[in-house]
């Protein structure tokens, strides 16, 4: 079998080098922060220089993955997500990656259809659309008609792709080991949630195993199932490069002119999306980490087709009952029950107790505090959980579990959806009724009155 096409040995070598050059400049921020804070110059003015060469840093990053592409996009969108371990000023900056760029020659995707499918690839497809519908930074999606007639969407993973992902993913461990020493926070957990996530998005059986296991939880819930669909996925046209599934006919979400087409309400839309990720996170803990509105499909029967199950995150039922109990101490001011509810969910290690109840004594939001039933349904999640890791990112052995990292990002993107799309509703009268059923949950189970006791302390 020919060679496929993809990066040479010298661009993966530049491809270093230019990484390396980025991590001496990493190097060289935390010899400045360091000289001024160690000196008597950490005055107002250098607090600002330190803030702005922060921004400098994560400017050239975005710069150089915008050039490079592959998997550097990738890291800079989930380590924007770590605003536990990274700067503000950092995390700003990367969150304006954006994972479309110019799309592969077609040559090269037919390649690596072929080699993925064993055969020619006129033998598998009657047609093969050589202008794609979408390009990322990973693999790109074309239209394509099997030979049986199914129409399909097809994404295919950029040939020689794993080669540049691997030297990123090399460069990004050198760089967070050795940040490691000069940081508070444990950075070595993020190097494996980076590392996971992007392997997870080149493997498309997990893919397609993922989109199959929610479409299947939504297709049970008979009103989810009225308004959401998920595409078949095809497994014979599928491998582990190539993944083949129903194409779904539709405008994106936001396209407001064919929404009104469809004769569809724009709010009804936007309230069941919320709902079946609300269903995703709160009632199964796994769920789609990326409704952006180049996800979401409205059909001319005015359903909403959610697709690109690349990125999807499992959350430990260990971790979610972990959660429920921390907002139950927060609401409670309990301090024990917050730090026991942090060893629990593997946030803190045991020797941290002390240090955790000392800030959650100190920080405990009054907002949280004497809540009636209704009041329980307005906890903002994502609000809840920006808070908890601003007080407790001090903690050195402080680490948030990877599915709620990916669950905030979540929960933020339906807020950004709303805000955007249906600005007249009130997403906590949505959100409202799953934080009170998650909140009651273990309760329920153990039949300890927890919520009863939340709703009613004085």
């Amino acid at each position: 079998m020919p060679r496929l096409p993809g990066p040479s040995p010298i661009s993966l070598v530049r491809r270093g080098l230019v990484l390396f050059g980025l991590i001496l400049r990493g190097a060289r921020l935390y010899g400045y922060w360091f000289w001024a804070t160690h000196g008597s110059r950490f005055h107002r003015r250098g607090e600002a220089e330190w803030i702005e060469r922060q921004r400098a840093f994560a400017r050239a990053f975005v710069d150089a993955a915008n050039r490079l592409r592959g998997g550097l996009i990738k890291i800079g969108q989930v380590a924007s997500l770590r605003v536990d371990v990274m700067p503000d000023a950092v995390t700003d900056e990367l969150a304006r990656l954006q994972d479309r760029v110019e799309p592969h020659p077609f040559h090269e995707i037919a390649a690596r259809v072929e080699a993925e499918l064993g055969s020619p690839i006129e033998e598998r497809f009657d047609r093969f659309e050589p202008v794609p519908l979408a390009a990322a930074s990973l693999g790109q999606v074309h239209r394509a008609r099997a030979t049986d007639g199914r129409d399909l969407a097809v994404k295919v993973l950029y040939p020689g792709i794993e080669r540049a992902v691997a030297v990123d993913l090399a460069m990004t461990k050198l760089a967070l080991w050795l940040f490691n020493f000069v940081v508070i926070a444990e950075l070595m957990p993020v190097y494996r949630e980076l590392r996971d996530t992007l392997l997870g998005e080149m493997d498309y059986i997990q893919e397609g195993r993922a989109a199959e296991e929610i479409g299947g939880s939504l297709a049970r819930e008979p009103d989810l199932a009225a308004h959401i669909r998920v595409p078949e996925i095809h497994w014979d046209l599928t491998s582990r490069r190539v993944l083949s599934m129903e194409f779904l006919e539709g405008s994106k979400i936001n396209d407001r002119a064919a929404v009104a087409a469809a004769g569809v309400e724009l709010d009804d839309l936007v309230v069941w999306v919320t709902r079946a990720f609300l269903h995703m996170i709160f009632r199964d803990g796994f769920f789609h980490c990326d409704p952006h509105p180049g996800n979401l499909m409205v059909g001319s029967d005015g359903r909403i087709g959610l697709v690109d199950f690349g990125m999807h995150r499992r959350i430990a039922p260990v971790v979610l009952a972990s959660v429920r109990k921390n907002v139950l101490a927060s609401v409670l001011r309990d301090s024990d029950l917050y730090a026991e509810s942090l060893v629990d969910g593997g946030m803190i290690q045991a020797r941290d107790v002390p240090a955790a109840k000392a800030i959650a004594e100190l920080s405990f939001d009054p907002a949280y505090y004497n809540l009636t039933p209704r009041e329980l349904t307005q906890i903002d999640f994502g609000e809840y959980f920006r808070r908890m890791r601003s007080h407790l990112k001090g903690i050195r052995s402080f680490c948030v579990p990877d599915g709620l990292v990916m669950c905030s990002r979540a929960i933020s993107l339906l807020y950004g959806l709303m805000a955007e799309l249906a600005p007249g509703i009130r997403p906590l009268d949505v959100l409202g009724p799953y934080v009170v059923e998650f909140l009651a949950g273990d309760a329920a189970a153990k039949g300890n009155g927890d919520v009863s006791r939340a709703s009613k302390t004085v």
